[in-house]
């Protein structure tokens, strides 16, 4: 009301106008070589340019040995005063690229993207045929990846005064007296964030050398029809996945500096954290500028910056599969269609420290051990031409007749939960941990004890106290290395069991022209699929699951005219 405000800012955004392109060629040809025996070979390239912005108005990768503004003044304070790496060893080098005319890619097209293709189908005799095949995927990109356009936005914050108040210096009529800032866009180079972190951009930075994921996939299965309209099938599906996508942090600090220790280590954690002289006092316009700084900084591959996020294309993976499959054809008035699969799906696309050699070897996210499926349709037994009321007609066969149910089941164990983001400290056994889903939400759905201290330390009148136990530092690991994994194999989401059901009314009108009507059953039975449980020790509800994932019981009703 005086005009006066306190808080704001003036965004001036980056615009884009962005181009990819993608081009597939492919060849394939069926080959009956006898009366038993057809081969189906194919052969297909893909070649995806990278994304690019119509006036390079983007970032393209980061290198590692770029020579910045501060590099010569940073490394001769630093030679002055070293602290635990060798001046000749510790470098104020590296920054990020921009496309240009001569490279306005984000980065350089993959052209290694040939997949071949083989099938075949090979008949024992007149009931049962043997088919299998094998062929490579490529993963395309898609702008996925880009755009990655740091520098090319920038806010201006709003200051009100620049003395708690006693006068001020901007107001309604003039918010911004001294201008509002400009985007530097490229013209700092890899100068370009210098002192923060670039975790900031919208996306990560991708290498030059970026990979299309690959995926080798094959499979064989044997069918027979057996009497009765009915078929059985067993078969083997699989893949291997490779050159998969990863999350990478080129800026980590480095293992050796870190604690081995399976709880806090406060020690270590004083030691990154205390200060020491900075070489880049004066020099970087933003960030760590005054006299000291925290060691951990110093001991960064780019002490210049916070994190330096970017891709890696190094991931795999790998699923197999044993199938079945048994169906009955529509005959006699129903069908029947029931499957199960059995598979184990694992990546390794995940370091559990930054500076990891290899990924940790785990569950994928997706994999689901068992699964069984089933689809029934059944036209009730009523009605004209039927088994009851054969010869019913008018009225009575339009009431009692056209009646049919369909239902569709799903049964599937849980997927694995994520501990992906946490660096947790636990004392028990792995393999006991094991997820058992109750109504009562109170409860953990698994054993929580060895995620705990149980000494004097966290007791009250010698019983674990919860609320002590969470407020444990020893338990807030930090400066670590990291050794419980991202998923375990007994931790999962709720099994699921789930049918959706529909009853049908056909009403014959003239000729071929009916009315149907339905009434649609989604979860007919009204099953509460829980959300997963709660994954962070320090929360009050670590391992309990406080809200459901699925609708309840929805009924709809429909109707519709077809000729």
């Amino acid at each position: 009301m005086t005009g006066f405000p306190t808080a704001g800012t003036i965004d001036v955004n980056a615009i884009r106008n962005n181009n990819q392109w993608y081009h597939a060629a492919f060849v394939q040809d069926d080959w009956k070589v006898s009366n038993k025996l057809t081969l189906n070979l194919g052969l297909r390239y893909d070649l995806e340019a990278p994304a690019t912005e119509q006036g390079n108005a983007n970032v393209r990768g980061f290198d590692p040995t770029a020579t910045l503004s501060i590099t010569t003044a940073a490394e001769a304070a630093y030679a002055a005063r070293p602290d635990l790496i060798a001046a000749s060893s510790w470098h104020a080098r590296g920054g990020v690229g921009f496309a240009s005319d001569q490279n306005p890619g984000i980065w350089n097209a993959d052209k290694n993207n040939i997949q071949p293709r083989a099938g075949f189908a090979y008949k024992l005799n007149d009931a049962t045929v043997v088919r299998g095949g094998w062929g490579i995927y490529t993963t395309p990109f898609v702008f996925s990846n880009g755009p990655n356009q740091m520098g090319f936005s920038q806010s201006t914050p709003f200051t009100a005064s620049q003395n708690n108040g006693l006068t001020f210096q901007s107001t309604l009529n003039n918010p911004y007296p001294n201008g509002v800032l400009q985007p530097a866009g490229n013209t700092l180079g890899p100068n370009t964030f210098l002192g923060q972190s670039l975790a900031t951009a919208p996306t990560r930075m991708v290498p030059l050398d970026f990979q299309n994921g690959q995926l080798s996939r094959y499979i064989v299965n044997v069918q027979r029809q057996l009497p009765q309209q009915w078929l059985l099938e067993f078969g083997y599906a699989g893949s291997h996945g490779y050159n998969l996508t990863t999350d990478e942090e080129l800026n980590a600090i480095p293992a050796q500096y870190l604690s081995s220790s399976r709880v806090r280590d406060q020690a270590t954690i004083d030691f990154l954290a205390a200060l020491v002289s900075n070489p880049f006092a004066g020099l970087l316009p933003t960030g760590a500028t005054g006299a000291t700084v925290a060691r951990s900084q110093l001991l960064r591959p780019f002490p210049q910056f916070v994190n330096v996020p970017t891709q890696g294309t190094g991931g795999t993976s790998q699923y197999d599969s044993a199938q079945a499959k048994l169906e009955k054809r529509f005959s006699g008035g129903y069908s029947i269609i029931g499957t199960y699969t059995f598979s184990h799906f694992t990546d390794q696309v995940f370091r559990l420290n930054a500076t990891d050699a290899g990924f940790e070897k785990r569950l994928a996210r997706d994999d689901v051990p068992h699964r069984v499926t089933t689809s029934i349709l059944y036209e009730l037994p009523f009605g004209q031409g039927k088994a009851l009321g054969r010869n019913s007609s008018g009225v009575m066969n339009a009431l009692i007749g056209g009646w049919s149910v369909n239902a569709i089941g799903q049964f599937q164990s849980g997927r694995p939960l994520d501990f992906a983001g946490r660096n947790i400290y636990f004392d028990g056994d792995l393999n006991a941990l094991k997820a058992v889903y109750t109504d009562n939400s109170d409860v953990p759905v698994f054993d929580i004890s060895g995620f705990y201290f149980h000494d004097a330390a966290v007791q009250t009148n010698g019983v674990d106290d919860p609320v002590k136990q969470r407020a444990d530092t020893r338990i807030r690991l930090a400066n670590n290395l990291r050794y419980f994994p991202s998923r375990v194999e007994g931790i999962r989401s709720p099994f699921l069991k789930l049918w959706d059901i529909s009853v049908v009314k056909q009403v014959p009108i003239n000729g071929r022209v009916r009315a149907q009507f339905n009434v649609e059953f989604l979860n007919a039975f009204n099953v509460v699929v829980f959300n997963d449980a709660n994954t962070d020790p320090t929360n009050a509800d670590f391992g309990k699951v406080t809200s459901q994932n699925n609708l309840p019981r929805d009924i709809q009703l429909a109707a519709k005219i077809v000729w």
